[in-house]
């Protein structure tokens, strides 16, 4: 399983547009739970040469109408023609979860070329975000955290994950693909795991009002929020700020996170506090049935 593992990983690192880039695509723990988990069906086209021109997989979660079943998708630049053998693999392996199952399609190296195919093929693209990564060993230029007046940040606990989570209600509940989740639920996503750090997580109060939060896990800043009510008064530039200095302190060299396209907001104050943009990462999805033939 290394050998092949090896394979796609090099696969995955030809793929990426950026060479110096960076993405979830070329991790390896990534691709081994995409690529190699329990019940995962995967397939290798090769290259005379030896390398992969393309590979994809595809799991199974649940069955019935709260299955889903989730594919993932590479190609090397140059070798799109595969696409036409893949895309049949793929369909034969979703066609047993019937009509009304959900498939969605895990992109973390999104490009121009696979949104069209998959929209070929019936997919919608439901979500699309930057990937961006900011060095934290470069200090000179890092700008000091500057609270606004009436600011008391509280470091995470139970009254901080309170307080959060009203203001991700506030900040988020009107855009698109907002997931709705209770409280037990966003705190699990977003907590849930051992690669949740607390020491970089903060809640920010204005006036004794919940106004904003950071959320960080190892080398990730998972999730910023401000209100409405107490944006453009530069909350959010001090709440990652505060997040990248903690960081920083506790040792992590490239703080990275994911930023939607439709949050135009939060991409110029990531861009200003010197957040460079590394890819694209996706999501797209349909019920079973093809909406389109894909006989080869």
């Amino acid at each position: 399983m290394a050998s092949e593992l090896a394979r796609i990983l090099e696969l995955a690192q030809a793929q990426l547009p950026d060479p110096a880039g960076w993405s979830l695509v070329v991790d390896p723990s990534w691709l081994d739970r995409l690529y190699f988990g329990p019940g995962v069906s995967r397939m290798a086209q090769a290259l005379p040469t030896g390398e992969l021109g393309g590979s994809a997989a595809v799991s199974l979660d649940g069955s019935g109408d709260g299955g889903v079943i989730t594919v993932t998708s590479m190609l090397r630049p140059g070798f799109e023609d595969l696409w036409t053998t893949q895309r049949a693999w793929i369909e034969r392996q979703i066609a047993d979860g019937g009509s009304t199952i959900r498939v969605r399609v895990v992109s973390e190296c999104l490009t121009d070329g696979e949104t069209g195919r998959w929209a070929a093929a019936g997919f919608d693209l439901v979500l699309e975000e930057l990937a961006l990564e900011r060095d934290l060993s470069d200090t000179e230029g890092s700008p000091e955290v500057r609270w606004p007046a009436g600011s008391t940040v509280l470091d995470w606990s139970d009254s901080a994950a309170a307080a959060s989570f009203e203001v991700c209600e506030a900040a988020f509940r009107d855009r698109p693909g907002f997931p709705g989740w209770s409280r037990s639920e966003w705190l699990e996503r977003l907590t849930g795991d051992a690669d949740f750090v607390p020491e970089t997580s903060v809640c920010a109060l204005l006036d004794g009002v919940p106004a904003g939060f950071v959320i960080c896990s190892r080398g990730w800043v998972d999730q910023v929020g401000v209100a409405p009510a107490h944006r453009r008064i530069g909350l959010a530039t001090a709440l990652v700020t505060e997040a990248t200095c903690r960081m920083r302190a506790a040792g992590t060299r490239v703080a990275r996170l994911h930023v939607n396209v439709n949050n135009p907001e939060a991409r110029t104050t990531w861009r200003h506090l010197g957040w460079r943009e590394s890819g694209r990462r996706g999501r797209f999805e349909r019920l079973g049935t093809p909406k389109v033939d894909c006989t080869v």
